[in-house]
């Protein structure tokens, strides 16, 4: 048998592997779609609020889209220059954060397995490694076909939500 027809080979509830992975792969799409909207949504606030930082103020505007949270963070906090228009922003934000950061790093630099059962649903397992205190941990998370659904629907509306929150304090800040 070719590789070709591995790939189209039927699975056990009828389905073929290619559409599963492809329901898998758009699965994935929508959720680093969503992560995108929020970090562009990140940037564009710390770059507006930066332009209009008080004369002797500072915004930070680092690389990396974690340093660019933390800045963001920083700026509308008590004791930042934006802490009295930022704090509807500040909430969004740190509630975004506590729920979807750590599926951010998954998705993004976990190395993902699908696993497919008798029924054709897929399970994906999740293998991390980061370093801690200059030791390595290791992660493992198991998320279901179900499950992954309701994770995406989470990350849409509290992207969203966040989204819209910073793009009110933008005009805010711009006017």
């Amino acid at each position: 048998m070719s590789n070709d027809s591995q790939c189209s080979a039927v699975a056990p509830h009828g389905g073929s592997w290619d559409a599963i992975f492809a329901e898998f792969n758009g699965w994935r799409g929508a959720c680093l779609h969503h992560i995108s909207a929020v970090e562009m949504a990140v940037t564009e606030t710390l770059l507006a609020l930066s332009a209009a930082a008080p004369q002797g103020e500072t915004v930070r505007l680092r690389q990396l889209i974690g340093q660019r949270f933390e800045d963001l963070s920083a700026a509308i906090a008590a004791g930042g220059p934006f802490a009295r228009d930022g704090e509807p922003a500040l909430a969004a934000l740190q509630r975004y954060r506590d729920n979807q950061e750590e599926f951010r790093a998954l998705l993004c630099h976990g190395a993902i397995k699908v696993m497919i059962d008798h029924s054709g649903d897929w399970t994906l397992v999740i293998r991390s490694l980061s370093i801690r205190a200059r030791q390595a941990e290791r992660g493992l998370v198991v998320i279901d076909r179900p499950e992954a659904r309701s994770r995406l629907d989470a990350l849409k509306s509290e992207g969203q939500k966040l989204a819209s929150v910073l793009g009110q304090l933008r005009k805010i800040v711009v006017s």
